[in-house]
């Protein structure tokens, strides 16, 4: 099991004799969740790290108006919330659900510090962590500072083309009505709007971008 964590950013560089090295030097538990779980709640203290092993989890916020927002999905090997363990509101964010049966290794904050002092890579790499994660959630919150669901859908679209002209999509329109917080209905409607303005062509999974400018520009719609 300690193997695939070497392919997350946290251990990179590292080998396995050394990491399990690492893991000789600490205490540490392990956690085990089934099927839809809620494995965090949303203001939950965060006073250890949380290294998701295997299986694949979603992160998602409750509003005041009742409504969940899904933020992210995680797959394993992964760390949840790495920059929240050391702050002073060091509190989760979001509901972590787990879609399937999932499993943790959970470092509590003091055995993370003496990871840090027998690696200074584990160091390095747990500050590019944070630096990365704090670059995702400043596009995360671009991206829901638009205004309307045809400009949120759009700049979606623009991400995921990533220059390109044909993509398929990972999402479906249930997901991405889950991501954006409304009814799967509206998701279609909008799509319809962007096919029938010629923006784009979407069958199934696969788009392609018929008009990059209109598209850009649609990111922009402010129309609620």
């Amino acid at each position: 099991m300690r193997e695939n964590l070497l392919q997350i950013p946290l251990f990179a560089g590292l080998g396995a004799e050394e990491l399990n090295g690492l893991f000789e030097r600490i205490v540490f538990q392990t956690r085990s969740f089934g099927p839809n779980a809620l494995v965090v709640s949303q203001g939950e203290e965060c006073n250890s790290l949380m290294i998701l092993t295997e299986g694949v989890v979603k992160g998602e916020m409750s509003g005041a108006d009742g409504r969940n927002l899904k933020i992210e999905d995680l797959q394993a090997p992964t760390v949840l919330a790495p920059a929240f363990i050391f702050g002073k509101k060091n509190r989760y964010p979001v509901n972590i659900i787990s879609y399937n049966e999932a499993h943790f290794i959970v470092i509590p904050k003091n055995e993370l510090f003496t990871l840090f002092q027998h690696n200074a890579s584990v160091l390095q790499n747990f500050l590019g962590m944070i630096s990365s994660r704090a670059q995702f959630l400043t596009e995360k919150l671009q991206f829901h500072s638009f205004k309307s669901l045809k400009a949120k859908l759009a700049f979606y679209l623009f991400e995921e083309a990533d220059g390109r002209s044909e993509f398929k999509l990972k999402h479906s329109q249930n997901e991405l009505a889950e991501l954006f917080g409304v009814a799967r209905p509206s998701v279609g409607r909008t799509l319809m709007q962007l096919q029938e303005e010629q923006i784009v062509d979407v069958r199934y999974k696969k788009v392609k971008i018929l008009d990059m400018l209109k598209l850009t520009r649609a990111c922009n719609h402010l129309n609620l």
